[in-house]
């Protein structure tokens, strides 16, 4: 009986050990765990900017190459995330024969990688809205004119959401100014069956490669200088 009681006196602190050993093994586990969120903390602004960037594109529309003048304005945080403004055209478009006149534009958001750096590159992604016309939209205006005397509202008023993507190669000229070429691909969501000219989506989506400059001021700190 003697026996009895010790070997159930061994078992019992056997199970006790154990239970206690896998206890502290999942702690000790729970503490190795990451976390995505652990240690996040907010990005904090030691630079601003501010810049203005004339712009060429060279752009594939209505089955012809064709250039759109235009530009942004911007303001740059930390020298690598630019926020702002950024609108684009053909000019005159129909009114000197070529055929279309297409304009677009919106907000623009721009990461520079490595800005330091001689040459480096940038994102540029644009959401906004478009208007294009045709010779056939504008003759619809003008055999049906609006009391105001305007174009039709599915004339040259006809207007689509566009959204623009690419990636440039920059480079830094001096202090103010930077110099960029780059590639970019617009997408425009034309829906003919309201439209009353003959454009459709392949014709104002495409490619286009663009030059332009940056000119202002990119690393203006925000940090007070110790004396």
């Amino acid at each position: 009986m003697k026996k009895l009681r010790t070997l159930v006196l061994i078992i019992l602190t056997t199970m006790t050990g154990s239970t206690i050993a896998q206890q502290s093994a999942v702690v000790k586990d729970s503490s190795k765990t990451e976390y995505i969120l652990k240690g996040l903390r907010p990005v904090k602004i030691k630079q601003i900017g501010l810049y203005v960037a004339p712009e060429t594109q060279i752009s594939y529309l209505d089955g012809h190459i064709k250039p759109l003048f235009g530009g942004s304005a911007m303001i740059l945080l930390n020298q690598k995330l630019g926020i702002g403004l950024s609108g684009y055209s053909t000019g005159r478009g129909f009114r000197n024969g070529d055929g279309v006149d297409f304009r677009y534009g919106g907000i623009k958001v721009e990461y520079t990688f490595k800005p330091s750096k001689r040459f480096h590159f940038s994102v540029p992604v644009l959401l906004g809205m478009g208007s294009a016309n045709d010779r056939l939209g504008i003759d619809n205006d003008n055999r049906n004119p609006q009391p105001w005397g305007g174009p039709s509202r599915n004339g040259f008023g006809n207007r689509f959401f566009v959204a623009q993507g690419g990636i440039n190669l920059e480079g830094n000229l001096f202090k103010y100014a930077k110099v960029f070429v780059g590639a970019n691909y617009r997408f425009a969501g034309i829906d003919n069956r309201r439209s009353t000219n003959t454009l459709d989506y392949n014709q104002v989506s495409g490619p286009s490669v663009n030059i332009g400059l940056k000119l202002g001021l990119f690393d203006h700190s925000l940090q007070k200088k110790s004396k």
